[in-house]
């Protein structure tokens, strides 16, 4: 087949050169070589993943906008036929019918106008959510690099934004160094909302590095340790002993004399354990007695039993919120509670 004369010129290539040479190739070859040139040349992509979500969630929202303008057009021209229909011609659309009401047509479904303005601050806030998680990202490199080190930290415990908290929550359930722990649990306290606070709840008790621990109980008590009295208190009831110990460990910090009774509760806990002798399922063993006498017992593999465990944290807390101490005497702690609570003053206003 004859082909035409074609000239392919190749990407970032200089000034033609005197002897460039003009090759005669076939149509479809000449679109194989193009497409491959291009393909070679590579295709510019955004500079990351945040940047392409950022770039997709604003077209998500043109096109919401767009859907919204036109139904917003439909509802006003139904509107004014309901306005000008005249009594006598018969009921009216639906359109009409729920325009009347107060409604609004909005993407599909009729909605009033506390919904849809539930529904466009939720969707705002999910955007700002997702932006902060790359932003942070940043930060903490900058926070490596001794020549931004100082201002990168005074960034991160200045944020305020609401929107910060879950991606500063997931920051420090991952973060190494307790110096940069510490700047994150600064940014929720400040941000201080409540969700920002059940995090600062948990750090305090579930945290493995003690001074972290310690750090979100200052911080919780800077703000008002009531805030933090449920959560504390029901981890004391909790079927892991180890918990239950580092919630007394905070409530005696936090000194909430009103989580006393629940502590009293917590000085002996009751825990299932599973217990092991080291044989394997089936094998038997001989047990002898304090009578001088051999039992035979067949091994099964572990076993579940429950214990009764004294928990030195709420001991502890305790005589630090109380300033007395009746060891492990459950009787006389609740015997001095209970006159304590007799002995505070009656407010008759309030049927105290």
């Amino acid at each position: 087949m004859e082909g035409s004369v074609t000239v392919i010129p190749l990407p970032n290539a200089g000034p033609a050169s005197k002897g460039m040479t003009v090759i005669r190739l076939p149509p479809s070859l000449v679109l194989f070589v193009v497409t491959s040139l291009v393909v070679g040349a590579g295709v510019p992509s955004p500079a990351d993943d945040g940047q392409a979500e950022a770039l997709e969630q604003a077209e998500a929202l043109e096109q919401a906008e767009a859907l919204e303008q036109a139904e917003a057009l439909e509802q006003a021209e139904a509107l004014e036929q309901a306005e000008e229909r005249s009594p006598g011609e018969g009921r009216p659309s639906q359109q009409a019918f729920m325009l009347e009401r107060g409604f609004v047509r909005y993407r599909g479904a009729w909605r009033t106008s506390q919904e849809i303005e539930l529904i466009e601050r939720s969707e705002r806030d999910g955007v700002a959510r997702k932006q902060w998680a790359p932003r942070l990202e940043k930060l903490r490199r900058r926070l490596d690099d001794p020549s931004t080190a100082a201002t990168a930290a005074e960034e991160l415990r200045e944020i305020v934004d609401p929107a910060a908290v879950p991606a500063l929550g997931a920051a420090l359930a991952r973060e190494g160094v307790p110096q940069v722990r510490a700047f994150l649990i600064e940014a929720l306290a400040r941000i201080g909302t409540g969700d920002a606070l059940a995090i600062l709840v948990q750090v305090a008790i579930d945290h493995a590095d003690p001074d972290t621990r310690l750090t979100a109980v200052e911080r919780i008590g800077a703000i008002g340790p009531r805030v933090a009295e449920p959560a504390l208190v029901a981890a004391l009831a909790g079927p892991d002993n180890a918990r239950v110990n580092r919630a007394a460990e905070a409530i005696g910090a936090l000194g909430l004399s009103t989580a006393a009774a629940a502590l009293v509760d917590a000085l002996e806990t009751e825990h299932t354990v599973i217990a092991s002798d080291g044989r394997q399922a089936g094998q038997t063993s001989v047990a002898f007695g304090s009578t001088g006498g051999d039992g035979l017992s067949l091994g099964g593999g572990p076993k579940r039993g429950k214990v009764r465990l004294r928990n030195e944290a709420a001991l502890a807390a305790l005589v630090r919120i109380t300033g007395e101490d009746h060891q492990w005497n459950l009787p006389a702690w609740r015997q001095m509670l209970a006159a304590r609570e007799l002995a505070e003053p009656i407010d008759l206003r309030r049927g105290r």
